[in-house]
């Protein structure tokens, strides 16, 4: 809470808080039941950045110290989805439902990465889900691909399999 409080004005100022993200902050659940509660006791505002390919009871241990969940939605197909990341959509489409009868504030956030996520049918399935399903979602960002990350798979000795893929462009 130290560390986290040192930019107390900032929050402040700004009208900002304090994010968990990293890989995946609910793998950190018990941390997360630590810190979350102290949290909202200094009056911090609290965003948890998820992909949702959680237990529900990780959200249940965490959602009453979070005031919003940015929530990761790349590939409604679950084959499509099962394909690109290795996984099923199953979980991550049921626990947005979940946090959507809870009312919970979301953002949706989808990469835009070609050759997986751009196409029209994907990005009109996401759009679709998010009207008719997740009134809660107040916001969608669609992200674009960008190959930073290469150098963490450089310095693993792993390929990048994106390597290929094309920056996009505005035009």
């Amino acid at each position: 809470m130290e560390e986290l409080l040192k930019d107390e004005v900032f929050y402040e100022t700004s009208g900002g808080g304090v994010t968990f993200s990293g890989g995946e902050p609910l793998m950190q659940v018990d941390f997360l039941c630590e810190v979350l509660p102290q949290c909202h006791q200094d009056g911090l505002h609290v965003a948890l950045d998820t992909c949702g390919a959680v237990s529900w009871e990780s959200f249940e241990r965490v959602l009453p110290w979070v005031n919003l969940v940015l929530y990761d939605l790349k590939i409604m197909d679950s084959n499509r989805h099962r394909a690109a990341t290795g996984v099923s959509n199953e979980l991550i489409v049921e626990n947005a439902l979940r946090l959507a009868a809870l009312r919970v504030p979301m953002w949706i956030r989808t990469p835009i990465i070609p050759g997986f996520t751009n196409d029209r049918e994907n990005v009109s399935a996401i759009a679709r889900f998010i009207s008719e399903k997740l009134p809660n979602v107040q916001r969608w960002d669609l992200l674009a691909y960008t190959n930073l990350g290469w150098p963490k798979y450089e310095r693993l000795d792993r390929d990048y399999l994106l390597e290929q893929i094309p920056l996009l462009t505005r035009n």
